[in-house]
């Protein structure tokens, strides 16, 4: 079975935020700003993956497309939540 992207993902000073899906990048991001409003200064978008990896929105296109868990992508070559929820 090929990994599979599960969840959308903020990663910011070594720290790996994410929410279940239907989550959007930025619902991950105002939970953040509750935190610390200084987080989004260094923060990189991207997605989980079932194997518990944090990915960005490049390698999460190409993990999604080879899973079948889309077709294509709207935005190619980055994945967004869009494409997949």
């Amino acid at each position: 079975m090929s990994e599979r992207i599960i969840s959308v993902a903020i990663s910011a000073f070594g720290i790996i935020a994410s929410l279940p899906a239907p989550a959007r990048h930025g619902d991950v991001l105002r939970k953040l700003q509750d935190f610390n409003p200084l987080i989004i200064r260094g923060e990189r978008q991207g997605f989980l993956t079932d194997a518990g990896r944090f990915v960005n929105r490049r390698d999460a296109a190409v993990i999604a497309l080879a899973a079948g868990q889309i077709d294509k992508l709207m935005s190619a070559p980055d994945l967004y939540s869009e494409d997949l929820w």
